[in-house]
């Protein structure tokens, strides 16, 4: 299996200013990566906000 770190601020994070708060783990875009490659790629999230 192949991983993707994606090492980053608070849009890795998921960082949601109008809530200040964080968005829904299916709508940040490491999630949204890891859905679009599928199966086989591990996506790993280290934000940092």
């Amino acid at each position: 299996m192949k991983t993707i770190l994606c090492y980053g601020d608070s849009l890795t994070w998921g960082y949601d200013a109008a809530n200040l708060g964080r968005h829904a783990l299916e709508d940040r875009w490491p999630s949204v990566l890891k859905t679009a490659l599928g199966d086989g790629i591990d996506v790993i999230a280290e934000g940092l906000n």
